[in-house]
């Protein structure tokens, strides 16, 4: 990276593509790099184009998307540095105790974060991968939504995703509330919804 310097992040977070810490211009920045599949299966073409429009996203709630280098082969998301890591950090590998207020004004701002992609994005945004692992928290203790980016392009597939998408964050919420992961094989029952 030019003006930069890249090292790489140990991260127990379950989300594809290694991460690195940069610090580029003078700025902390956390350097995502896609995975080997996911540039194979993809059109170089339709991901600038989806990159255009992330890169125009811009909300409190929501890690904002600073640029991004699709060359030789490589694709490489750069994003604002979230210092108090994942959601999932806090409440399943100790990181540290959330207080409820704490968890209150993350589950409002989370939901803040999905509401603009879902009804304020033109295209509309739908995540399809809400969980504790991609909610960040900035240095203020601010929810931030990451790993979001397929585009839903006609109103037919909107509605099922969005129900997906709001589905998903009720899962978070009894995560927040019960401590328990989503599904945890150390535990009767494995799943903390019980059908």
């Amino acid at each position: 990276m030019t003006n930069g310097c890249l090292t790489r992040q140990g991260s127990k977070n379950p989300n594809p593509g290694p991460l690195f810490n940069a610090s580029l211009l003078n700025e902390p920045d956390l350097v995502k790099r896609a995975n080997v599949a996911t540039i194979i299966h993809t059109n170089s073409r339709e991901f600038e184009m989806e990159l255009e429009i992330l890169c125009s996203v811009r909300h409190s709630s929501i890690v904002n998307l600073l640029g991004y280098c699709a060359e030789m082969g490589e694709q490489i998301l750069v994003y604002k540095i979230m210092p108090h890591g994942t959601l999932y950090d806090h409440l399943h590998d100790g990181l540290s105790c959330l207080r409820w207020n704490l968890r209150l004004k993350i589950v409002m701002q989370a939901a803040k974060g999905l509401e603009y992609l879902h009804k304020e994005v033109s295209p509309p945004i739908v995540h399809r991968d809400v969980k504790s692992s991609n909610i960040l928290l900035d240095a203020d203790w601010g929810a931030r939504i990451v790993d979001f980016g397929l585009l839903t392009p006609n109103k037919k597939d909107l509605n099922g995703d969005v129900t997906t998408d709001v589905y998903n964050f009720g899962i978070v919420l009894l995560e927040i509330l019960s401590g328990r992961k989503a599904y945890d094989r150390d535990c009767t029952p494995s799943s903390i919804i019980i059908c």
